[in-house]
């Protein structure tokens, strides 16, 4: 072969691997700012003059070279699945490009080795954790033991159905869809075996994982940093998989109401404030499973999480809930991005898992339960579930303004003269 057809191999495997990163990296959750400069600083390393555009459903890059330019693009599945180990993996490798330590053969086997890895925790146990979050869940949000009870068991039903089917991660509204149901099924039939319970409690905590809160959290991110044609379909995806999950929970109430009444509301016996504390820590050591977190970052999994709880509940005794989910947001988005300073960290590390703990969908599922005509259900509104969303999401965009995010600092950053050619 001649040197210029091994030169326009290199530009094509160049390519086709700067395309597989950013695919990689978007399904690892990460916002369009920070794979658009990782990529671009990785082919800088490598001589290379790129152009990427990345939206939810669409990766593009643009090698650009004197002889000529290639440009390559995927389709993406809209909604990834968390995997926090997988996306520290990857910052790692696209981090260690400009800094010289890999070429592009090197680079090409470990984006290989870490798409192929295992998942770090078996199945069953997955399953497991998301019952115990569940359960967690349905303690802050004012349940006691037996909401806790029946919000394990809707949570082993939504994994299965949401972790269990990732294969078809095209499918995702519809997975939606289905374990609301499900979920709300299984709430609504344990009214037969156990004592009176708050079954929207039970039921919210059960399928908590299913709230699109991480996308709301991504859009946000992407506004403030004005990635604006990424954002806002994130966000309008957001809104549209808690329709679905709404829809599901409808579909049960309406089915069940077709053969039995719904059961009466039942106030619950809320838990000792030390005590729920404790459980809300449980539950952040059970989403740090969920979410395929590494053992060492446990710690800031559950300091996300408790940081999240205390910020809201101080900031709702001072201002009232009018005011606090975007306080809270605001807290837990530096906290967040102060942490991403760090050297192969990601911000969402820490403010995933706290904005969990401040999505609005209790009040969504509050509305659904509303509408389905069940007695003593509190005076919920649509407007105060927008509301608390549009606070989440300013309280983001003015986090970044204190801190901006790292990617956002190094766009300017040269590619150190050490690096390596591809």
């Amino acid at each position: 072969m001649t040197r210029e057809h091994d030169a326009a191999m290199d530009g094509e495997a160049a390519s086709a691997f700067l395309l597989d990163l950013a695919k990689a990296l978007h399904l690892a959750y990460q916002p369009s700012l920070l794979v658009e400069e990782r990529v671009r600083r990785a082919a800088k390393a490598w001589g290379l003059d790129v152009e990427v555009f990345t939206l939810q459903s669409l990766a593009m890059t643009e090698v650009v070279s004197p002889e000529r330019s290639q440009v390559v693009f995927a389709r993406l599945p809209f909604n990834p699945h968390w995997n926090l180990g997988r996306a520290a993996a990857l910052l790692r490798l696209a981090d260690a490009i400009p800094e010289g330590r890999l070429r592009l053969p090197e680079a090409r086997a470990e984006l290989d080795r870490i798409e192929t890895s295992r998942p770090p925790y078996p199945e069953w146990l997955v399953f497991v954790a998301y019952g115990v979050y569940g359960a967690a869940v349905a303690a802050r949000v004012g349940g006691a033991w037996r909401e806790m009870l029946a919000a394990f068991f809707v949570g082993v039903v939504a994994g299965l159905v949401h972790f269990g089917t990732l294969r078809s991660q095209r499918v995702d509204l519809q997975k939606s869809f289905l374990a609301a149901f499900l979920g709300s099924l299984v709430a609504l039939g344990l009214t037969f075996v156990l004592p009176p319970f708050n079954a929207v409690r039970a039921l919210f905590g059960g399928v908590t994982l299913l709230v699109p809160a991480m996308v709301v959290t991504l859009g946000s991110l992407e506004l403030a940093t004005e990635s604006v044609e990424a954002g806002v379909p994130r966000l309008t995806y957001g809104l549209l998989r808690f329709l679905m999950l709404g829809a599901g929970i409808a579909a049960a109430g309406t089915l069940w109401s077709l053969f039995w009444p719904l059961p009466p509301h039942a106030a619950p016996h809320v838990l000792p404030p030390l005590l729920t504390l404790l459980l809300v820590a449980v539950g952040g050591v059970a989403l740090s499973v969920c979410m395929a977190g590494r053992p060492r970052d446990v710690g800031w999994i559950v300091g996300g999480v408790l940081l999240a709880y205390e910020t809201q509940t101080v900031a709702k005794a001072l201002l009232g809930d009018r005011g606090s989910p975007l306080v809270a947001a605001f807290v837990l988005g530096v906290a967040g991005l102060l942490y991403g300073r760090g050297r192969n960290r990601m911000p969402m590390t820490v403010i995933m898992p706290g904005m969990l703990q401040l999505a609005p969908g209790f009040l969504g599922t509050q509305v659904v339960v509303e509408l389905l005509g069940v007695e003593g259900v509190s005076d919920a509104r649509l407007f105060n579930v927008l509301l608390v969303a549009l606070q989440l999401v300013l309280g983001l965009v003015f986090a970044t303004v204190v801190v901006p995010p790292r990617g956002s600092v190094e766009r300017a950053s040269s590619v150190p003269p050490s690096a390596g050619a591809a």
